[in-house]
C-alpha cells in the first residue's frame, strides 16, 4: 500500500467538479430527455417546471431515470476497468474520476424529479452548492440521515421555482444541523471505501476486472438509493 497517495476528500471532489462534462444543465439536460416523448409545448412546460409538475407520467419519469443509470454506471465501469489494468496509482486521481460520474448522475436524477439547477450560473462551487452535492453523495453512499435531509429539501422547495431556491432551503434551521453532520460524514464513509478498494489493483488484468465489476456494482447500488429517494420524495 505504500504507492497510495494520500489525499483530501474535499480537494479531490473539487477536482471531480471541473472535469469536462460533469456539471449537467438543466435546460439542455430535460428537452434532450423529454423531446423524443413529448411535443415542444409539453417539453417547454416541463423545462419551465418540471417534469412532475408538467404532469409526466411516473413510468415515463423511472424509464429516463433508468436509462441514465445505466448510461453512466457502464461509463464508471469501463474507466474502472482501464485505471485498475494500471495496477496500484494514485487513488486521488481514480476517486475523482468515479465522483465525477456520480455527480453526474446525481444532476441527471435530480432534475428528473423536480429539481430546480445544482450549479449557480457561473457553475461555481460554493459552499452551499457543495452541501447539494455532498447530500446526493451521502445517499449514494447510505451515510445515515441524508435521504431524510433529501425529504425535508423536497418539502421546501415545492411550488417554488428560480435557481437560487434550492441554496436559500439549505438555510432551514429545523433540519440544517443534521445536513452539516451528513456532510462531515461523507468524506469519512468515501475515503474509506476509497481506500479499501485498492487491493483490487494488485494483479493489473486481474484488478482490471475486479474493480471495474466492483465499481459496476458500487455504482449502480449507490444510483438506484438515490433514484428511490428522490422517487419517493420528488418535488412538487
Amino acid at each position: 500500500m505504500s504507492n497510495i497517495v494520500p489525499f483530501d476528500f474535499n480537494e479531490v471532489l473539487a477536482v471531480a467538479v471541473e472535469f469536462p462534462g460533469v456539471k449537467i444543465e438543466r435546460e439542455e439536460f430535460l428537452r434532450n430527455n423529454f423531446s423524443s416523448r413529448f411535443d415542444s409545448e409539453m417539453v417547454t412546460r416541463i423545462v419551465q417546471t418540471s417534469p412532475i409538475r408538467a404532469g409526466v407520467n411516473e413510468s415515463v419519469l423511472h424509464e429516463i431515470a433508468r436509462d441514465c443509470i445505466d448510461y453512466e454506471q457502464m461509463k464508471v465501469s469501463a474507466l474502472s476497468f482501464a485505471t485498475g489494468c494500471g495496477g496500484l496509482v494514485g487513488i486521488p486521481a481514480d476517486l475523482a474520476q468515479y465522483l465525477a460520474h456520480v455527480l453526474r448522475i446525481s444532476q441527471k436524477l435530480a432534475y428528473i424529479y423536480g429539481y430546480p439547477e445544482i450549479f449557480s450560473i457561473e457553475g461555481s462551487i460554493d459552499e452551499k452548492t457543495q452541501k447539494i452535492i455532498l447530500l446526493f453523495i451521502g445517499v449514494m453512499y447510505g451515510v445515515s440521515g441524508a435521504n431524510k435531509v433529501i425529504a425535508e429539501i423536497s418539502k421546501s422547495l415545492g411550488g417554488k421555482v428560480g435557481k437560487d431556491i434550492l441554496r436559500a432551503a439549505l438555510t432551514k434551521t429545523a433540519w440544517y444541523p443534521l445536513l452539516q453532520q451528513v456532510c462531515k460524514q461523507v468524506g469519512i464513509k468515501v475515503t474509506k471505501d476509497a481506500l479499501s478498494k485498492t487491493t483490487t489493483k494488485v494483479f493489473p488484468v486481474i484488478g482490471g476486472v475486479v474493480s471495474a465489476g466492483f465499481s459496476y456494482y458500487c455504482f449502480g447500488k449507490g444510483a438506484e438509493r438515490l433514484h428511490k429517494t428522490l422517487r419517493e420524495n420528488p418535488v412538487r
